[in-house]
């Protein structure tokens, strides 16, 4: 999913207040978060390519947001829970961000059976 379809899609189920500009810091956020806690504790496997992520800026409405299918609704969950948040509808936050858990949790449990840890490089006898 790139960046310009998740904020389409969650400005026509929640119309709102915020800009594109707010939209993309949200969504930059979350997959700085994926990078980090996910992406870089893991190897690659054989035939992925590395996955460099420094953030996203105005302007990068093509690019592709680093979950894809069939986890990439959780891009559209994230953008609602901080619509609530900001708007402080904290009851429909709740539900949009236990959505969003549970798919974030889902990701993230598959990407570990997929992928193995990253060794710290120290051998234990």
């Amino acid at each position: 999913m790139k960046i310009h379809e998740a904020i389409a899609e969650v400005d026509s189920l929640k119309p709102n207040m915020f800009g594109e500009g707010d939209k993309i810091k949200w969504l930059s956020r979350l997959d700085a978060r994926i990078y980090e806690r996910i992406i870089l504790t893991h190897e690659y496997n054989t035939g992925e390519e590395e996955v460099v992520f420094d953030g996203y800026t105005e302007g990068d409405g093509e690019k592709e947001l680093l979950v894809g299918q069939p986890y990439d609704e959780m891009y559209i969950r994230w953008l609602e829970a901080q619509i609530d948040y900001n708007n402080m509808e904290y009851d429909n936050f709740n539900n949009a961000n236990a959505v969003f858990e549970s798919i974030y949790s889902s990701f993230r449990n598959a990407y570990n059976q997929s992928h193995l840890p990253k060794s710290s490089g120290k051998i234990f006898y």
